[in-house]
């Protein structure tokens, strides 16, 4: 389903907050969207590897440490976020070909990635669906795709923290029904490996956190379904 806000919108909103960063640091889960995926997932030797939205890099930064052999191609969705990527990478000595996304289709060849990451991007993009062809059109056959965004039973959660000024907010979004996630994964030649959900405390007091994740190990795949905040596609292209 294709939305009326455009790719510049979605820019506008990214730039306008101050501290991206400084925000999402008071937030478990945020990097949890890295540490969560991690391990359902590798990457080759010497891959091409993209990241997309990278935001302010923390993917890339994250797994480079794992996989140092990786080449890092960064596609930020806002330029506040490209100019901080090219910092924060440049810091750590990570090397990567950064740019900002402002039109479809992506400027990459059809199968020139080995592996591509999308964290919490999908639901920003005024058409989804074209977003999940378009990445699938860059991944080699046989290349690994990974997916993560939020479950759509969480919106009033992210309003309300947006209002309460407990976030960033999310700027211009929908959040995408797990139904119509895998119709895009059909069209675009995409098999799902591993699926799981995750986070049911997104912040608070450490003993909260562990309560949350404790509550986690114990809910059933079909719980975690339904009420956790993230969901976690790993996937292939069909040969």
């Amino acid at each position: 389903m294709k939305k009326a806000w455009t790719l510049k919108d979605v820019a506008a909103h990214w730039d306008s907050v101050p501290d991206y960063d400084g925000a999402n640091g008071k937030l478990d889960s945020y990097m949890r969207r890295f540490t969560d995926s991690a391990p359902l997932f590798s990457i080759p030797d010497n891959a091409l590897v993209l990241d997309m939205d990278c935001r302010t890099g923390n993917g890339t930064s994250f797994h480079a440490k794992t996989y140092p052999s990786a080449k890092w191609h960064c596609v930020a969705s806002a330029s506040s976020f490209e100019k901080i990527t090219r910092k924060h990478l440049a810091e750590e000595g990570i090397s990567a070909d950064i740019q900002q996304l402002t039109e479809f289709p992506l400027p990459f060849e059809d199968e020139y990635f080995d592996v591509v990451l999308c964290y919490e991007t999908l639901e920003h993009m005024p058409d989804p669906e074209l977003l999940i062809i378009e990445l699938s059109r860059v991944l080699k056959p046989g290349g690994t795709f990974v997916l993560t965004t939020p479950n759509v039973l969480w919106e009033p959660v992210h309003l309300a923290s947006a209002a309460l000024h407990f976030e960033h907010g999310e700027g211009p979004h929908r959040m995408i029904p797990r139904k119509e996630i895998f119709a895009g994964y059909k069209k675009a030649n995409l098999n799902v490996i591993t699926e799981i959900t995750t986070v049911l405390i997104p912040a608070g007091p450490k003993w909260l956190l562990k309560f949350g994740r404790w509550c986690e190990k114990v809910l059933t795949e079909r719980g975690m379904r339904l009420l956790g905040l993230r969901r976690i596609f790993i996937c292939q292209k069909y040969e």
